[in-house]
């Protein structure tokens, strides 16, 4: 029939067909496996999935290679945690896991067997340290006349801050030194305690917040309402994501362009479903961190806490309470700005906008194929690319002042250091030491089965601890410790206690008593 005929169909129906002069390759060849181009590489995005949905910058229309690694059936409750003992130096805490951002700040893989190290994270804002803002209370009123006088006035003569009645915040440091109103450091406004944050809190020098903040904390939590409070740890505004979106998006426009320029109506269509369908995923999908905070503002142990990862290492954090609740001892959870039931109806809407893009790819034209294909290809090489980097390029950490505060004898903990065969070569039990060395304390140790409880062990950390106390960093721990577990010729066990209860066995020896136990692999547990 002459309406089959391509030369003679209308101007609309030439946009939409994929059998006219130029809609195919030489020789006849298509690229119909450009449909399968647009959902490989789910691994990859299946990596970054909450990454890029943290800030706005998912709402953008775009194309993303495998969009059904979105397609969720439900959303993570809480952020991916690493497994490790951790305990807690005074307070006792014990749990199995090391929360989301405190394995960004310092990654537990990243340590060696038997290795040591001691870090110091206290919050960069000390006016807001732990949830609790000081507020500013001027003596000279608090009308708009007052306020603009008060500008006016020279910065010699700067008004007096009053500070508010004092709110319990924690016990000060063991070497923090009370100090008085009459010091120089008190009249500055700022407070020179050992640990700032463990004691009241008192006015500080307040930082203006830049532009670039400003533009981060809009992108991570959008709103008309003026809070004076900045998002605990959002996505770093120049986060690989982002740029990787707004690359993504400028690529979707020139599909667009180049497909308008082909008269390849199909490929429009196709490419517009695919961005608004990835636009639908991503505000289903779109949440927050919410960090724990104390509820209570009365006086609780400093918050240090120690942890111990399956190859034997240690590491010790020392900070306030308010920092251990926010990234330790508390649990990390995803506010997300979409209901469930909105959520599975988005989903639902997402799916048959992606199924139905995919049809629609497989009849583009030769040309658009071509550069729809190319780009597929390009975005999987650059999110593949993504996940070789630390994941502290994608999170504002700024909230946080770490410190590394290792102590030299302690730094090469990993390594052999002498040619010493018990106390030079990198063993658990003087990894043990070090850390005994630095806490001073033993109790922690019984609580996360650093050491089992016989009495041999019982006897070694009874002697560790008064020796870190004392002082006597060069304590022969290794040595010492071959002397309490020596067995004589006969089978017995050292005599540590008078009348042993039991006969000696060699497996109630070993140390840890506990050990780090891998978590079950799970697909969902590899995001972020």
């Amino acid at each position: 029939m002459a309406d089959d005929d391509p030369a003679t169909r209308g101007p609309a129906a030439w946009w939409f067909s994929s059998d006219v002069p130029g809609a195919e390759g030489p020789w006849g060849w298509r690229l119909d496996v450009v449909t399968l181009l647009a959902v490989i590489g789910e691994s990859s995005i299946a990596e970054h999935t909450q990454t890029i949905t943290a800030s706005i910058f998912c709402l953008f229309p775009r194309i993303i290679p495998a969009p059904q690694a979105f397609l969720k059936p439900s959303r993570p409750p809480r952020l991916p945690e690493t497994t490790a003992k951790m305990t807690g130096v005074h307070s006792g805490v014990v749990l199995d896991t090391v929360g989301f951002f405190a394995n960004i700040i310092h990654p537990l893989d990243e340590l060696p067997a038997f290795s040591f190290k001691v870090l110091e994270i206290t919050h960069n804002d000390r006016n807001n340290a732990g949830g609790i803002e000081v507020p500013r209370i001027f003596t000279n009123g608090t009308n708009l006349f007052s306020k603009l006088r008060t500008r006016t006035k020279s910065s010699t003569d700067s008004p007096r801050i009053v500070h508010p009645p004092s709110i319990p915040r924690g016990p000060p440091s063991d070497n923090a030194k009370e100090t008085t109103r009459d010091t120089p450091a008190s009249n500055a406004g700022y407070s020179t305690s050992a640990d700032p944050e463990a004691a009241v809190p008192v006015q500080g020098i307040t930082r203006r917040i830049t532009m670039k903040q400003k533009i981060q904390d809009f992108a991570a939590n959008p709103t008309l309402i003026n809070d004076s409070g900045r998002p605990a740890v959002p996505a770093t505004l120049y986060s690989p994501v982002h740029v990787l979106a707004v690359f993504s998006v400028m690529l979707t426009v020139s599909i667009i362009g180049f497909a308008a320029h082909y008269q390849d109506g199909t490929a429009i269509l196709a490419v517009s479903l695919i961005a608004f369908a990835s636009s639908v995923v991503g505000w289903a999908s779109w949440w927050k961190p919410l960090l724990m905070k104390r509820s209570h503002t009365n006086k609780v142990p400093r918050g240090d806490v120690i942890i111990r990862t399956r190859e034997g290492a240690f590491l010790l954090v020392k900070c306030t309470e308010e920092v251990a609740r926010e990234l330790y001892s508390g649990t990390e959870e995803c506010e997300y700005h979409v209901g469930g039931q909105a959520y599975r109806a988005l989903m639902g809407l997402g799916t048959c906008l992606l199924m139905i893009a995919v049809i629609l790819l497989g009849n583009c034209k030769w040309n658009s194929q071509i550069f729809i294909g190319a780009s597929y290809i390009t975005l999987n090489g650059l999110y593949w690319a993504m996940g070789l980097l630390p994941k502290k390029y994608f999170w504002d950490l700024s909230r946080y002042k770490i410190e590394d505060k290792t102590r030299k004898v302690a730094m090469y903990a990993d390594k052999t250091t002498s040619e010493d065969p018990r106390e030079g070569i990198a063993s658990y039990t003087r990894t043990l030491w070090y850390a005994i060395r630095e806490t001073k304390r033993t109790a922690w140790i019984e609580r996360s089965g650093a050491a089992p409880a016989t009495p041999q062990w019982l006897k070694w950390l009874a002697e560790a601890e008064r020796a870190a106390n004392n002082g006597e960093d060069d304590w022969p721990s290794v040595a010492r410790k071959d002397e309490i577990m020596k067995v004589d010729d006969d089978g017995g066990r050292s005599p540590v206690t008078a009348e042993p209860a039991r006969a000696f066995d060699e497996a109630e020896q070993k140390a840890p008593f506990t050990e780090v136990q891998p978590r079950d692999w799970r697909p969902g547990d590899t995001t972020l």
